[in-house]
């Protein structure tokens, strides 16, 4: 992507984003004109959920500090790069699996990890692999059974270097594929 590309991209996003506040700030002025009260307890209810969300901005946060002090471009190359060979799709499956917490929380990490040269393939097969849950397991085979648990898990691991596979063809390089069938990039 180029620069230019960078700033067209960064202006829509900054008028959508003044369109949502804009619409959002018509909403509680309407809602206090005809129930003050209502529109009141919206933004008491809205600042409560604002107070919830933080520490998840806070991880996020030091997640993307640590990945820009940790991840050079060098490392995620060597490791993640499109010529990373089954090393590179060890970590992905690897790491897909061990790696705990919200997803959400992962993607600012992956996005900078995908800017310094992770390939489209292991971004995949890390994604899918969070399928599998080392915690939840023995509450899978305690419901379903041991033989269940144990083949789901390794079709999971198998259609995850699939699903990466395909990916790297329909996604190339930067480029993300929109839902009108336009590409970005």
């Amino acid at each position: 992507m180029t620069k230019n590309n960078n700033i067209k991209t960064t202006t829509k996003r900054g008028k959508g984003l003044y369109i949502f506040w804009s619409i959002v700030l018509a909403i509680y002025v309407v809602a206090f004109l005809f129930d003050n009260s209502l529109a009141i307890k919206s933004l008491q209810e809205t600042g409560l959920t604002l107070l919830k969300i933080l520490p998840i901005f806070v991880l996020i946060f030091v997640i993307m500090v640590l990945s820009n002090l940790f991840l050079t471009p060098e490392l995620v190359k060597k490791h993640f790069g499109k010529e990373a060979g089954l090393k590179g799709w060890f970590y992905a499956l690897l790491f897909g699996i061990l790696v705990a917490g919200p997803p959400y929380a992962l993607y600012p990490m992956l996005r900078n990890m995908k800017e310094h040269g992770l390939a489209t393939k292991y971004l995949a097969a890390f994604l899918y692999n969070r399928n599998v849950k080392i915690p939840l397991l023995p509450a899978m085979i305690y419901y379903f059974g041991w033989w269940y648990t144990i083949i789901m898990t390794i079709l999971v691991i198998i259609f995850s270097v699939f699903d990466g596979l395909i990916l790297e063809v329909l996604v190339k390089d930067n480029n993300v594929v929109k839902s009108s069938g336009e590409q970005n990039g």
